[in-house]
């Protein structure tokens, strides 16, 4: 049963790059090697499965890309010896598969696929969190914007068991250690570690080839892949509260003035005297 969605999500930025988003409308989807948490994608695995699992998996690929195998063993030797014949090439394989090379080498190339064919739009549940404020938005100098969570861009999903293109709810959870070949994906893309959970966070993951602009490379050398925001998902901008007076007066000119923006809400953050922040509308 999917977590119920909070009716916005946030997104914390910098000013300039809060200010250049509402310009041009187009937001950047992170691969996870450039996100903050180092272990984004990579959980905690005590192998490839269980003996069982990794011959059934070998046996699965080996029907499906050489189905040729078995039909040659066949011809030649009858069906129950050729079953017999099969079985021990995917021994075997299996075996293969279970050499610490192999499935060290199976894992850094699905991170590496992901990595360069999927990214990340992190979003947080609330607008007050004054960690958020100081970690993502430049020490309350920034801005959030704010979303409608039931947009349909947030919610595009091909069929039922696509793990992509909707907005998910991140669990945090202690690392504990599982087999790769059970892992369902909310564990695999959707989890974080328990240290992580002040940040409240929902994310949307995105294949590239989607991606309205590829912007050029970042500090880590990797493409700044930027995707169109429905300026209809937009609800809102919240401004920090440390925000300069420029940035705020380009924000509130930019709301008044793009006609796409004319509806969203311009609000300011407060810090109050016990740490905590309130939103309040302009």
């Amino acid at each position: 049963m999917s977590d119920p969605l909070p009716k916005h999500v946030y997104k914390y930025l910098v000013a300039g790059r809060a200010l250049e988003i509402l310009q041009r409308l187009l937001i950047r989807f992170s691969q996870a090697s450039v996100l903050n948490d180092p272990l984004e994608f990579r959980p905690a695995l005590s192998g490839m499965g269980s003996r069982t699992d990794v011959e059934h998996g070998t046996r699965q690929r080996l029907l499906e890309k050489h189905p040729e195998i078995m039909a040659n063993l066949i011809a030649r030797h009858g069906a129950d010896r050729a079953q017999e014949l099969f079985d021990e090439v995917v021994a075997i394989g299996a075996n293969a598969v279970e050499t610490s090379a192999n499935y060290e080498r199976s894992i850094k190339e699905l991170y590496e696929k992901l990595d360069a064919n999927f990214g990340v739009l992190s979003l947080a549940e609330t607008p007050v969190s004054p960690l958020m404020w100081s970690h993502y938005a430049d020490g309350g100098r920034g801005f959030l914007i704010e979303f409608d969570s039931s947009h349909p861009w947030f919610s595009d999903k091909r069929d039922d068991s696509d793990s992509f293109r909707h907005l998910r709810k991140v669990s945090y959870i202690e690392r504990s250690p599982s087999y790769f070949l059970n892992m369902p994906d909310q564990i695999a893309l959707y989890t974080k570690s328990i240290e992580w959970n002040y940040e409240q966070e929902w994310r949307i993951i995105r294949n590239f080839n989607d991606a309205r602009l590829n912007a050029g490379k970042d500090g880590y050398d990797k493409d700044i892949l930027l995707f169109a925001v429905p300026p209809s998902a937009i609800t809102g901008v919240i401004a920090g509260y440390k925000v300069s007076i420029s940035a705020y007066d380009e924000a509130a000119t930019l709301l008044k003035t793009v006609p796409a923006l004319v509806h969203v809400k311009l609000g300011k953050a407060q810090l109050n005297d016990d740490g905590s922040i309130t939103i309040t509308d302009k």
